[in-house]
């Protein structure tokens, strides 16, 4: 617990292992209010614990494991992975298929089959990689919901990996079912956090985002930016750190849905590998702002696979697009973008300033 000299409030806070990343919860509190946010800050991290044990695709005993295995037959399922599966649906339509939850075959034919924590970041030669096959994407809209019944029906063959927006949304859920009260709170799950206020009353949340160059030195990473601001959500992707090896190819997770391979990314040097020509000008890291964290995870996640700078170009023509009400939202609509390139460039979209001055008067250093 902290206090600023200028202001007495106490920052509260707590910071756990859940959904294999790191959780943290912050909230700003006057004097008197501590209890009841670390109360808050504790029911919010057991149901954390909750949605991972449902969400999980590493249990054989979890909610998406029981799921994935009755594909082909009605399957009844808990309100939290009813409501994950119905937002991945729609983050799959806002996003014309870039979003796509159904890969979760083809991640393991690559070797991404237990815990992250678990796979190898050593070449084995001799080992090939898995021989290329025909990956049938876009199975979404093949998928049925039965609100009424709250059950869910996979065609046979499809299987769900909800890593893509889960840990958004498990972000958005906790302040809003754990921290109504609390005016100034940053609910993290992994990077993709939700927030509102400040630390004090007249101040914004800063937010740091890290130098991918740096991410796989012992020492934390430096920021390359810092935004200030005081509502919504941000999500950074990439696979500076999700990378493995199978054989002697190089994988990551964030898979491209219409060629069922990796997402041509920049990744750190690897062991013993020549750099690609062109990897100056890849997207490192992509990080969205968006007014929920899901909306941020998965508008990060679509920036990827779109690449530079056609993903700057696209959130701009919907920044400037004529506002209208429409449903259901696309994917583009009301998000911001921060790339940071594979030769260390830091690219905005033109609006961020426009857009962080919207959420609480923010502002961005880069």
């Amino acid at each position: 617990m902290r206090q600023s000299g200028a202001h007495p409030w106490m920052l509260v806070e707590d910071a756990q292992r859940i959904m294999a990343t790191q959780v943290s919860i912050h909230v700003a509190v006057p004097p008197g209010e501590e209890s009841a946010a670390r109360v808050a800050i504790a029911a919010g991290m057991e149901w954390m614990c909750e949605v991972d044990r449902r969400l999980t695709r590493f249990s054989e005993d979890s909610d998406l494991s029981h799921l994935n295995r009755a594909a082909g037959r009605w399957q009844q399922v808990s309100p939290i992975l009813f409501t994950v599966v119905r937002a991945a649906l729609s983050a799959s339509q806002a996003s014309h298929g870039l979003f796509d939850p159904t890969l979760l075959p083809e991640l393991e034919r690559l070797g991404y089959d237990r815990d992250f924590s678990l796979l190898s970041r050593r070449a084995a030669p001799g080992e090939g990689p898995a021989s290329a096959q025909a990956v049938r994407s876009g199975r979404c809209q093949e998928i049925d919901l039965d609100a009424r019944k709250q059950r869910i029906l996979l065609p046979a063959g499809v299987r769900l990996d909800l890593g893509g927006i889960a840990k958004g949304w498990a972000a958005d859920q906790a302040l809003k079912r754990f921290f109504g009260p609390f005016a100034n709170v940053i609910v993290n799950v992994g990077g993709d956090l939700r927030l509102r206020g400040g630390p004090q009353p007249d101040a914004t949340w800063a937010v740091g985002i890290r130098d991918p160059q740096a991410e796989d030195q012992s020492a934390p990473a430096p920021d390359r930016a810092i935004a200030r601001f005081a509502e919504g959500g941000l999500a950074t992707s990439g696979a500076t750190k999700r990378w493995w090896y199978q054989g002697d190819e190089r994988q990551h997770h964030l898979l491209d849905p219409r060629t069922g391979r990796p997402a041509q990314l920049w990744l750190p040097p690897g062991t013993g590998e020549d750099e690609m020509p062109e990897a100056g000008h890849l997207i490192a890291t992509a990080t969205a702002l968006a007014p929920t964290a899901a909306r941020a995870e998965v508008a990060a996640k679509v920036a990827l696979l779109r690449g530079y700078p056609i993903a700057l170009q696209a959130v701009e023509a919907a920044w400037n697009a004529p506002r209208r009400d429409r449903i259901p939202v696309r994917a583009d609509e009301g998000v911001a973008l921060l790339l940071i390139l594979g030769n260390g460039a830091v690219v905005i979209s033109h609006h961020m300033n426009a857009y962080l001055e919207g959420q609480g008067g923010g502002d961005l250093w880069a």
